[in-house]
């Protein structure tokens, strides 16, 4: 059995005395070291990894890298010791094994590898959080749009056929079955109406109008399903304990990500309540302080009881908190633990 895993050096294995029995080393390059890293990161087997399990000959592999090959009994573990002894250890293994001639060199490498990181981050990972502003607060638009155009909808079928608002109370469904056929006398359950006639090129019109409704919903549909997977991607850690779209809004009002990860939990549970802060501070005596903003559509918010939902509030409002740090500056997925973390302290809220 060997134990297999990587630095920025390259691939190595080692037994379990930590001795390196063989390795590849990653090019001298260091955007090419950082992308060997990240796809290692995601269990692709890459050149390096192949010639190590090529020298080795070794079937039984132990292993923080997660990938399979078959031929293979790779036990994946997070973190094994081979990678902590490589660690403490990098700059006299790197000279050793010809990576670097001294460790001067080896500090440049380091620096040039975190510095590529740091640029690649700005062009994908933090930018990425203002197309998820953008998203949801495309989907808060057409939710205005939609509701007004089927108000309109509503106030202009109604005058030749008021009683389908009985029949039909959905807001989309009822621009579809105008957009199917707005002849009354071809919906299903007409019986009859107290309605004013509309000749053909009224109804086209309508008909028209309904369609383009029926196309915002839709359209709306789209983007939040679109906000449900890009989420994750851009705050796996906020999304896990908010959901995507309160999420998202979140982030609005934060002004984005690195804002959001800035603020203290007492400011994150009242996002959204900025009015209701100000007529506070400006009529202490007669105005009660708001225990929550936007937080009110968390489900775990909006369930409590009346008498403790401040409480729940700021338990949410906590976990956000250090799950924005998270997000933002180490990029690790803890949300099973912030999930968790949240569960227990509203259990111990719903016990006192």
């Amino acid at each position: 059995m060997i134990f297999i895993t990587y630095c920025m050096a390259g691939v190595f294995a080692l037994d379990q005395k930590k001795k390196i029995l063989h390795y590849s080393l990653f090019p001298r390059d260091p955007d090419k070291i950082l992308e060997r890293m990240e796809r290692l990161g995601e269990g692709v087997v890459t050149e390096e990894l192949e010639e190590v399990l090529k020298k080795s000959g070794d079937r039984d592999v132990v292993s923080d890298i997660n990938f399979s090959k078959e031929g293979y009994n790779v036990d994946f573990r997070e973190k094994i010791s081979a990678s902590v002894y490589l660690r403490d250890n990098l700059r006299e293994i790197a000279v050793e094994k010809g990576f670097a001639k001294n460790p001067a060199e080896l500090n440049k490498f380091i620096s040039e590898v975190q510095i590529a990181r740091t640029r690649k981050r700005l062009k994908t990972g933090e930018k990425k959080d203002r197309i998820a502003m953008q998203a949801v607060s495309c989907v808060e638009d057409l939710v205005d749009i939609s509701n007004r155009l089927s108000e309109r909808l509503h106030e202009w079928y109604g005058h030749y056929y008021p009683e389908l608002e009985q029949n039909v109370k959905d807001n989309r469904r009822y621009a579809e079955t105008i957009s199917e056929n707005p002849q009354r006398d071809g919906i299903k359950g007409y019986s009859g109406t107290v309605g004013m006639n509309l000749d053909k090129k009224d109804l086209l019109i309508i008909k028209d109008l309904s369609k383009k409704t029926e196309e915002m919903f839709q359209l709306n549909e789209k983007i939040e399903a679109y906000l449900e997977k890009l989420m994750p991607e851009v705050a796996p850690n906020i999304t896990a304990v908010a959901g995507p779209n309160l999420a998202a809004k979140l982030l609005v009002l934060a002004g984005g990500l690195q804002n959001l990860a800035k603020l203290p939990s007492s400011t994150i549970q009242l996002l959204g309540a900025e009015r209701a802060l100000f007529r506070f501070m400006k009529n202490k005596k007669k105005v009660d302080p708001p225990k929550y903003g936007i937080l009110f559509l968390h489900p775990e918010v909006t369930n409590a009881p009346a008498e403790i939902k401040g409480k729940v509030a700021r338990a949410v409002a906590s976990e956000l908190s250090m799950a924005a740090k998270t997000d933002f500056y180490t990029k690790e997925n803890k949300s099973e633990k912030y999930k968790e973390n949240l569960e227990k302290r509203l259990k111990e809220i719903l016990k006192k």
